[in-house]
């Protein structure tokens, strides 16, 4: 097939975009200030959510533990700004570790870990969304913060 002379003018046209900067600018997310106390009760499962949050959350604080008196002991003993779940694992929704991460003034995130699978076909539409999660509290620390 033999391209007409106007199919290649048509690309004269196109010159006008190589100049234009995208109006959406990639953001590099930085996580360090964030200090994320998470518990997951399935040990199987356990290196696989440490290793998906790490990279939803570079450079975040992150330590995961595979039992509730673990997890109660550590929240104790440091500052965590974040403490992540999984409900539907057997018995953590009335565990005294989410009893105490709903009355701390600390986040308490529910995720489904079994979604966090980084090679499972749901991975890309549900990290953006839960990585949106750890965003918004911290946009929410820096609303209440006062300007200089």
């Amino acid at each position: 097939m033999v391209k007409s002379e106007e199919y290649y003018e048509s690309f004269d046209d196109l010159e006008d975009f190589r100049d234009e900067v995208p109006s959406v600018v990639p953001q590099n997310y930085d996580y360090k200030l964030r200090r994320i106390l998470v518990w997951v009760a399935d040990e199987e499962i356990l290196s696989m959510v440490e290793e998906t949050l790490g990279v939803m959350l570079p450079l975040a604080t992150i330590k995961v533990v595979n039992n509730e008196e673990e997890a109660l002991d550590l929240s104790d003993k440091d500052e965590w700004d974040t403490f992540v779940v999984d409900l539907t694992e057997e018995g953590v929704s009335s565990s005294e570790f989410v009893k105490m991460a709903n009355n701390s003034v600390n986040l308490l995130v529910a995720l489904n870990y079994s979604n966090l699978n980084r090679e499972g076909d749901q991975y890309a539409t549900y990290s953006e969304p839960i990585r949106k999660l750890f965003d918004l509290d911290a946009l929410n620390t820096q609303i209440e913060e006062p300007q200089e």
